[in-house]
């Protein structure tokens, strides 16, 4: 039978979120229980050991106290009791009984335990002045067991917490690693976005440098194939561009006019009709026309012309500058 999709789906959901370091921490529980119970084992069963050396070492002293309580004492076994009750140890049970009748009475019983372990019993024979007696002692669980699962659980306890501890740990570095990777992923994804938009961007940055060079060469072409001249005038009347053809109505070069009035290139007798044209531009944001003359540094004549002015106007600045086309005029005939 296959699994159920919900249990698929959970497993998938626990493998993407701490894949692949999820045996990590798996293997650090499972094992760490197992070692947990096995040193559990092997501590409960020295433990356990121990306890019966100490209750043989006991039985040895009680049946050594007895030995010689009997010989400062004589056979009397009346007179043990006194001082066996001091001297007799916890959990234990001590009986003496006479070899020298049939009879199920004991001459001495010392000690209550609730659980004895009969089949822990110790039995010592004394025979003294040819008396015999049979001295059993009986340990209760709580002297043989009571050590050793004290242990066992103390120590099966401990592992086990110790090795939740690591796998909750372990688990939580799992986590922060898988998340450390998506993020690491994301970001190689952004990045590898950005690097593609930057190069859309460099593309789209090449076409437009391409189309704004050809379309200067083109303005540039169209300027000097229309035959007249083309100049731009800052908002105080400088010229900040003028097109090739000044060199050969100013016999200037265009890089020498710049910055220049351009009012200081029109006649003398025109000059004041080119400020009223450039204030009635400046005022009315529309172009106008006027005819007037231009003359050089080093010209040799005036230069009859149609002036145009348009001026540019800025959100910010208002009047940014003048754009005019400046038309030769053909010379009359006569």
């Amino acid at each position: 039978m296959g699994s159920s999709p919900d249990s698929t789906t959970l497993g998938c959901k626990i493998r993407r979120a701490f894949w692949p370091g999820l045996w990590v921490p798996v293997v650090i529980l499972l094992a760490g229980s197992a070692l947990s119970v096995s040193v559990a084992k092997r501590v409960a069963f020295q433990a356990e050991t121990l306890a019966h050396q100490n209750y043989q070492q006991q039985h040895r002293t009680l049946v050594l106290m007895v030995l010689d309580q009997l010989y400062q004492h004589g056979n009397d076994v009346s007179l043990l009791k006194v001082p066996l009750a001091k001297a007799m140890p916890q959990h234990l049970h001590l009986r003496i009984d006479t070899l020298d009748r049939h009879t199920k009475r004991p001459l001495l019983e010392l000690g209550s335990i609730p659980t004895p372990m009969k089949r822990h019993a110790l039995r010592s024979e004394l025979n003294i002045d040819g008396h015999r007696s049979m001295i059993t002692t009986l340990p209760d669980a709580r002297l043989l067991t009571a050590p050793a699962q004290h242990s066992r659980w103390l120590i099966l306890v401990s592992g086990v917490a110790l090795s939740l501890l690591a796998f909750l740990l372990s688990l939580y570095l799992c986590w922060r690693n898988q998340q450390q990777r998506k993020l690491t992923n994301q970001q190689q994804k952004d990045l590898k976005t950005q690097n593609q938009k930057i190069a859309n961007l460099n593309v789209e940055k090449l076409v437009l440098r391409q189309a704004l060079n050809d379309s200067e060469s083109r303005s540039r072409d169209l300027i000097n194939l229309s035959g007249n001249l083309i100049a731009e005038l800052d908002d105080q009347g400088r010229i900040a561009y003028i097109s090739a053809l000044a060199a050969d109505i100013f016999k200037q070069a265009p890089s020498d006019l710049d910055q220049i009035p351009f009012q200081q290139l029109v006649a003398q007798a025109d000059q004041q009709r080119f400020s009223e044209c450039l204030e009635a531009a400046r005022a009315d944001h529309d172009m106008t026309q006027a005819d007037l003359a231009l003359v050089g540094e080093h010209a040799e004549q005036n230069m009859p012309v149609t002036l145009r002015l348009k001026a540019l106007t800025d959100p910010v600045r208002g009047i940014a500058g003048f754009r005019l086309s400046a038309q030769l005029k053909s010379p009359e005939v006569d």
